[in-house]
């Protein structure tokens, strides 16, 4: 028994240690949920390449807790938030856009340009449990953009461009 009270403690020292050593910034969101995990296995099995590598898991685990909370403060005061439906419902849309903007394939690409991939994954249990894709599409849209603008700062791109920003962001067209 003491044993087994001495590995917990070790390993709690390790766990708070591992966060310690992590900005606050970089804490990864542990439960996305089994329907994210869903949307990326159909998109996958639909699609193949990118989606269906097992860097996708990496790049799941990237979604940081700051991000979750941008997402939730985005769903909270959007002006287009459905009352029905609490911000735990339309999550995996914000998280699926996120996923999205990390995929190298679409670094070029708007989201308009990509969304029939990210409606490949959007079945029919995944509609009973998470509403139509046309009313989740907006924040799949919002999510993309935050992530794309991410990966366009630490390229650094930016110092490369005058008055324009990346691919498919900030262009103007909003839902």
């Amino acid at each position: 028994m003491e044993r087994g009270r001495e590995e917990r403690r070790m390993n709690d020292d390790r766990r708070t240690g591992a966060q310690a050593a992590r900005s606050d910034g970089e804490r990864e969101v542990t439960a996305l949920g089994r329907s994210v995990d869903l949307i990326v296995f159909e998109i996958g099995r639909e699609l193949g390449g990118w989606w269906a590598e097992r860097e996708v898991t990496t790049k799941v685990r990237e979604v940081t807790f700051e991000d979750d909370v941008v997402y939730r403060a985005h769903y909270d005061f959007s002006p287009t938030r459905l009352a029905d439906r609490s911000y735990e419902v339309v999550r995996p849309a914000y998280l699926i856009g996120h996923i999205a903007g990390a995929n190298p394939m679409y670094e070029e690409l708007s989201f308009e340009q990509i969304e029939a991939d990210l409606r490949a994954g959007w079945t029919e249990e995944i509609r009973a449990k998470h509403g139509e894709w046309d009313a989740a599409r907006q924040y799949a849209k919002e999510a993309f953009a935050r992530q794309r603008l991410r990966a366009f700062r630490i390229s650094g791109a930016h110092r490369r461009v005058t008055s324009e920003g990346p691919a498919g962001y900030g262009d103007g067209a909003s839902d």
